[in-house]
């Protein structure tokens, strides 16, 4: 990766040029060389990686998706597929005999660079969890990556941080990690609920008059909504970073109201996309501003979910990544099952005034648009606008919704937890009407107590709370 201060004001067509060669120095020296499984891909389609000669051609692929990935029962090194080969010994070019004072010696690619240093996973919310291997070549652009991400974010070495991603092997809490530690923050790594525990974690931030707060979008609404009752304060906290979790705009304004309600110095919410594939996460400088990519790490695309069209700038559509500054696991336009409902734009930000790509809107799952079964045949259902709906009410805390069938047709079963002194009753009336409002198929609302929707969501036990259940097939 290059230096931000370059990549993030250079102008659209310079980046464009830079992604082109980047791309085909990847697929010519990398992928269609020592990549196993698109070596052979590209040999069984008759697919020549010199007739690709920039980013426009990409269309000539095909897609990555994640049963591609996935390890076949039987087969626990299918992955390995998908990572790049250390290079041969006669792969590497000789040194330029000479003083290196006149030119850079041409050595080849560095087998360090290749070599295996850790393994991360995807978060496996909709798939089995997929092993994405990094080396120390990665690991450098992840700490870039993060360290951009603060830049982004205006983040610094003066903001004490309470990291609460929960604790795993995966990009966002080790991207997060190595931010603080790269530009020497004080910082707590909490290991989120899971491990130190919602309790604790605001103990801590009190205690180190923290302005900053970094977790899943759904675990900021219950800590503000719960600091009252563990006795603790909000008086230095200025702003909550989210991300990991569906984070739509309305979580945005929720939350911002929220730290005003329970005395924030400031209420600045802050949103982060990571892509676990993309072994990375981006950040926006502002909400509704997009989120700042890094165009020499990561090329994106935004296709038609359908026909696999690549769409236009500011065109709704699936995300699709590919790899162009990595190493250990490697992918090619691949298929995140990510809607970005506002594309894709080039243009320079008009907030921050920075030129990289910036995916727009709110990132929605693919697996979330579900077709239910009414009377009269399918009904659509966007699983994503409920949790959109349900995050913006000032009444509901936490919350799950059931997919069920009886007698060939589907209904829905929202159980709900309400925020402290509000009407259950009135609460419960007010959902059914919204909700029935929205959705054209049968649907109930009941509450429940906190500890019984919390431990069904798992909030303080799952990277992020479980809230569709769908139990059609069970």
């Amino acid at each position: 990766m290059q230096a931000w201060s370059k990549i993030s004001k250079m102008p659209a067509p310079a980046i464009k040029k830079l992604q082109d060669e980047l791309l085909t120095k990847m697929l010519n020296e990398e992928m269609a060389v020592r990549h196993p499984y698109y070596r052979e891909l590209f040999k069984e389609n008759n697919i020549n990686t010199a007739d690709i000669k920039g980013v426009e051609d990409l269309n000539k692929l095909p897609f990555t998706e994640k049963k591609d990935i996935i390890a076949p029962d039987g087969d626990l090194l299918h992955p390995k597929k998908f990572v790049l080969e250390v290079p041969k010994e006669e792969d590497l070019k000789p040194k330029k005999k000479g003083f290196s004072l006149f030119g850079k010696k041409e050595t080849g690619p560095d087998p360090a660079d290749y070599s295996f240093f850790s393994l991360y996973f995807t978060a496996g919310r909709t798939a089995k969890p997929v092993p994405i291997e990094y080396t120390h070549y990665d690991l450098e652009n992840l700490k870039e990556a993060g360290a951009r991400a603060f830049d982004v974010l205006e983040l610094t070495r003066d903001d004490t941080l309470i990291n609460a991603f929960t604790y795993a092997p995966n990009a966002y809490f080790w991207q997060m990690f190595y931010s603080t530690t790269g530009i020497g923050s004080t910082a707590l790594q909490t290991g989120g609920g899971k491990v130190l525990g919602m309790e604790k974690i605001l103990k801590a931030m009190d205690s180190m008059e923290a302005p900053v707060l970094v977790t899943a979008p759904g675990y900021a609404r219950l800590a503000l909504h719960t600091l009252k009752h563990f006795g603790f304060s909000a008086a230095n906290l200025e702003r909550i970073v989210i991300g990991i979790d569906y984070s739509p705009l309305t979580a945005v304004d929720r939350l911002s109201k929220l730290m005003e309600a329970v005395g924030a110095k400031e209420n600045r919410v802050h949103r982060m996309y990571f892509v676990s594939e993309a072994k990375s996460g981006w950040a926006e400088c502002a909400p509704g501003f997009g989120y700042h990519t890094n165009p020499d790490h990561i090329l994106v695309e935004i296709v038609d979910p359908e026909s696999g069209e690549v769409l236009g700038e500011g065109e709704r559509g699936e995300v699709v990544i590919t790899h162009l500054d990595t190493r250990g696991t490697v992918l090619l336009r691949y298929r995140t099952g990510d809607i970005a409902t506002g594309g894709i734009t080039t243009e320079q930000c008009p907030n921050c005034k920075r030129t990289v790509p910036r995916i727009m809107g709110d990132i929605e799952r693919c697996l979330l648009h579900l077709e239910l079964q009414g009377k009269d045949g399918a009904v659509p259902f966007n699983a994503n606008r409920l949790r959109e709906m349900m995050f913006a009410r000032e009444d509901v805390l936490l919350w799950y919704v059931e997919i069920n069938r009886s007698n060939s047709e589907d209904n829905l079963r929202i159980v709900v937890k309400g925020t402290s002194g509000t009407d259950e009753d009135a609460l419960l009336k007010a959902l059914k009407h919204d909700l029935d409002a929205e959705f054209k198929v049968p649907l109930s609302v009941e509450s429940s107590t906190l500890d019984a929707v919390a431990n069904q969501i798992g909030m303080e036990k799952y990277i992020t709370e479980q809230i569709i259940f769908d139990k059609r097939n069970s």
